[in-house]
This record gives structure tokens, C-alpha cells and sequence, in this order.
């Protein structure tokens, strides 16, 4: 699988599991029958570019969206925001025990612009997470700094390693 199917799956199956009712759930819906309900569709939405790891890969924020639907009635208007709220719980601060940031909530409100599920009353919950592609520079052979030292030009290199001063904070290369 890929990177960004494994992440697809983990998120799926973390919703569909810690939500107990879901009848149908997936992923990028195009409806051409009817759906039973409670369901719960994932999308990613976009990926933008993220902030730049210093590890030669490419830093991505990916949105997701996950629409809670319910079959339209009596109640469900309140059915189909408890399940959304029920959604935002379980992602708060997940990473799906992927290599990204926690999820960090965008939004969670009505989405009424899907007209082939004119039958259903839907909720949109939106977040987003930080992670990167590609392989890092700093990872496999080769040596990985412990220690950074900082000198003020010109005086640098070695006829100058006394005047350095060695930075003790901790200085965090990747992501979890």
C-alpha cells in the first residue's frame, strides 16, 4: 500500500471503530443507490505545501473531510450532529499511528451541496495534518548531528572552534 492509502485506511477504521452504529462507511462517495445510514465517508481534500523539514522531503498539509450521514426524518437533525461531534472527538488530536502531526480541527457544520443526497441529512467535519513525503537525508547511513555550535563570521572554522558556542536547545528534525 501506499503512504497515503495507509493513512486513508487508519483513519477509516479508528472512526468506524470508536463509533459505535455506523452502518456503511468508505471513502470519495459517488452514490447510485441508496446508502444505509448512520454512514461515514473520508476525503482528502487537498494537500498544501507544509513547512519545510530541512530533510530534502517534501513537507505536505493534507484536509480531510468526513461527512456524517443520516437518512433524513424527524430527528435527524440532531442525529447527524451528534454524529459529527462524535467524529470530531475520535480524530481530535489522532495521527492514526501514521508518521503526521495530531489532527488539528478546522470545521464541523452543515454540508448541503451535494445534491445526490438530497434524501440524507449531512455533516461535514474538517482537519488537517502535517506529514512528509519522500525519504529524509538524515535517515540510514551517514552521520546524524548531536551538537550544534554556532560562531559569528569571519571568525569560523577550525582556526576559530574555541569561539564557537555550542546551542543546547533542542532543536527537532521530522515529525513523530
Amino acid at each position: 500500500m501506499s503512504v497515503l492509502e495507509d493513512f486513508h485506511n487508519a483513519i477509516l477504521t479508528k472512526i468506524t471503530t470508536d463509533i459505535a452504529g455506523i452502518q456503511t462507511s468508505g471513502f470519495y462517495p459517488k452514490l447510485r443507490t441508496a446508502v444505509v445510514t448512520p454512514a461515514v465517508f473520508v476525503d482528502m481534500v487537498s494537500l498544501e505545501h507544509g513547512d519545510d523539514p530541512g530533510t530534502q522531503q517534501l513537507a505536505v498539509i493534507a484536509r480531510f473531510q468526513a461527512r456524517a450521514i443520516v437518512t433524513a426524518g424527524e430527528n435527524s437533525l440532531i442525529q447527524v450532529r451528534e454524529l459529527a461531534a462524535e467524529i470530531a472527538r475520535v480524530i481530535h488530536h489522532q495521527n492514526f499511528g501514521q508518521k503526521v502531526t495530531p489532527a488539528k480541527l478546522v470545521s464541523v457544520g452543515s454540508d448541503g451541496f451535494s445534491p445526490e443526497f438530497d434524501a440524507y441529512d449531512i455533516w461535514l467535519v474538517e482537519w488537517e495534518h502535517e506529514f512528509h513525503l519522500g525519504e529524509s537525508v538524515w535517515d540510514g547511513e551517514g552521520i546524524t548531528p548531536d551538537k550544534i555550535f554556532l560562531g559569528y563570521s569571519p571568525e569560523i572554522g577550525i582556526p576559530h572552534e574555541d569561539d564557537y558556542s555550542e546551542i543546547e536547545t533542542e532543536i527537532p528534525l521530522g515529525l513523530p
